[in-house]
């Protein structure tokens, strides 16, 4: 099992690199940046200082998402660093969460985020493209990156299934069964179009924290637990809130405020507290226990295909401990 994390740059440069420069030392394979400019600092820098910091892991986004840049100038980006690093680099992309948020309009349509998968496959192969109507002129600095999608619903397993070249999973201790249905379901969508269901690669995401009890666990998960609120936007996931706290996600959608993504005791956190969804959203994607709980898990992820296990760490009030602790849980598989 491989292991990764999603970290960002936020008030401190120097805990950033330490969160990256620890799970490289500690044999992590992959370090990912999220993408959240109203929050945080920016993408590609970033993915730059964690490339230099990290110099054998694999490098992405985790993830960006259409319209926060043209497709030609997320080419550029990514293949420099892919430059830069030996090679290192792969794109995650999804339709958008905070990004979109902090620019005021929806999540990308399934149309939308298909032409920018079109766009970008076609750049990255260093051919031109059409994009918007106009002809995107061939990048001269092209390189091969593979494109990761971050799916959630049938219609988004079915596109990362027919697509792309891996697919980016939230998974949570308590609803693995899920997990391997949305895994079955992205390997269906590929043998439809005579593709090898064996050639995607599947990372699998948890707002993750490795402590000695799940209460102090919870405790440092706070600011992620809050997105996964944001997350029941599709009428999927909105069918899993009882009736009673309809109305408090509503709310919460509503008043959520982008500038804190993730942020550790932020606006944010208080109003999830405030509506009193912490202990129903701690039970979606998220990890929270013991280095042996940590192993078990990590064993289940293995045994239905994943590839890699990434935790993530912006918002997070321990992360160093966590990095340590699923170090220690990896060795004791």
């Amino acid at each position: 099992m491989k292991l990764g994390i999603c970290s960002m740059w936020g008030d401190s440069l120097d805990v950033f690199r330490n969160e990256v420069r620890l799970a490289s030392d500690l044999g992590f394979d992959l370090v990912t940046v999220g993408d959240s400019p109203a929050g945080w600092h920016e993408l590609h820098v970033s993915l730059t200082l964690a490339a230099l910091e990290a110099p054998r892991a694999r490098l992405a986004p985790l993830v960006t998402s259409p319209f926060m840049r043209h497709p030609i100038v997320t080419t550029a980006a990514l293949c420099s660093i892919d430059d830069l690093s030996g090679g290192r680099v792969a794109l995650g992309l999804a339709t958008g969460g905070s990004t979109v948020m902090a620019i005021g309009r929806p999540p990308a349509t399934p149309s939308e985020i298909r032409a920018e998968l079109a766009a970008l496959r076609g750049l990255f192969a260093g051919e031109p493209v059409e994009w918007n109507g106009a002809q995107v002129k061939a990048p001269r600095f092209a390189r091969r990156i593979p494109i990761y999608y971050s799916a959630f619903g049938p219609k988004a397993l079915a596109l990362a299934g027919e697509q792309a070249d891996g697919v980016i999973l939230f998974a949570g201790e308590r609803h693995l069964d899920g997990l391997h249905d949305r895994i079955a379901a992205v390997h269906r969508a590929a043998e439809a179009v005579g593709r090898d269901p064996a050639e995607i690669d599947i990372w699998a995401v948890s707002y993750a924290s490795v402590r000695e009890s799940r209460a102090q666990a919870i405790d440092d998960l706070k600011a992620f637990i809050v997105v996964n609120g944001m997350a029941m936007r599709t009428p999927a996931a909105l069918a899993q809130v009882p009736s009673q706290l309809r109305s408090k996600i509503d709310e919460l959608h509503a008043r959520y405020d982008p500038s804190e993504h993730v942020v550790v005791g932020g606006r944010n956190v208080a109003l999830m507290d405030e509506l009193g969804l912490t202990e129903f959203l701690s039970g979606f994607d998220t990890f929270a226990g013991t280095v042996e709980s940590a192993t078990a898990m990590l064993g289940a992820l293995a045994a239905m295909g994943v590839s890699t296990f990434i935790a993530a760490l912006p918002g997070h009030a321990a992360p160093l401990e966590t990095i340590k602790g699923l170090a220690q849980a990896r060795s004791a598989m």
